[in-house]
């Protein structure tokens, strides 16, 4: 049972990840014509609404690490919903994508 309950979880974190970048994508194509410094300051605004954005639904995100870059390829930001630590979902934007991941032991 302990299997199916894992697959489920991963299940999710991937449809998470999957939906996130896809907003992430349609933000970048529909404005790169604009420019990079342009990019640059949407990006930042932008994945800060997204996490709000979750929060709202379901999630409780907070900041675990920042490293913009006026390079949006460059800009990191990192946010994990950790209830405990060492324990979490773990979201690292990194440009116009994220990688979502779990930390902690036992996985999910």
């Amino acid at each position: 049972m302990q299997d199916i309950v894992s697959e489920e979880k991963y299940s999710e974190l991937l449809a998470l990840q999957e939906r996130v970048n896809a907003k992430l994508r349609q933000l970048f194509e529909a404005n790169k014509h604009i420019g990079r410094e342009y990019l640059s300051k949407i990006l930042v605004n932008e994945v800060e609404s997204i996490v709000k954005h979750l929060n709202a639904e379901e999630h409780n995100f907070g900041r675990a690490d920042y490293s913009g870059d006026i390079n949006y390829e460059n800009s990191e930001q990192t946010y994990s919903d950790g209830q405990k630590i060492g324990e979490a979902v773990v979201l690292h934007f990194c440009g116009f994508s994220v990688q979502a991941s779990w930390s902690g032991a036992d996985k999910y």
